[in-house]
């Protein structure tokens, strides 16, 4: 009997632990670290503040592409890739959303921003 209320504790104990290191990670925190194990600059830092971490989109980006929509509350973002173009960051946005008849659309746009994540210029729709 004794053996299996240890057994219990000691499972749970284990579950618990595996939930926290799940959680919380392993507590290295490489997020100033390219992944060859490079430094990353600070230019590359103040760019990826302006991603989201949560799903990759461009907030400024975004925040345009709603503005220009049909239907602003449908819009789920799909993917979005970046280059450092020297004086401005190129951004390509893949995105869904209702169209003005019901019909749910993928369109990609392209779009010049600005280091502090200001949209300069829509290239393309």
């Amino acid at each position: 009997m004794k053996k299996s209320k240890l057994t219990i504790h000691l499972l749970s104990l284990v579950a618990v632990a595996f939930f926290l290191f799940i959680a919380f990670g392993s507590g290295d925190d490489d997020s100033d670290l390219n992944k060859d194990g490079t430094p990353k600059t600070e230019r590359q830092k103040e760019v990826e503040k302006q991603f989201s971490s949560w799903d990759g989109s461009h907030r400024g980006l975004t925040k345009k592409i709603k503005e220009s929509m049909n239907d602003p509350d449908s819009y789920e973002h799909v993917e979005t890739r970046f280059r450092d173009d020297g004086d401005y960051i190129f951004v390509i946005t893949k995105f869904r959303g209702t169209n003005a008849f019901g019909g749910k659309v993928t369109n990609t746009v392209s779009a010049k921003v600005d280091f502090k994540g200001n949209v300069i210029e829509i290239v393309s729709k």
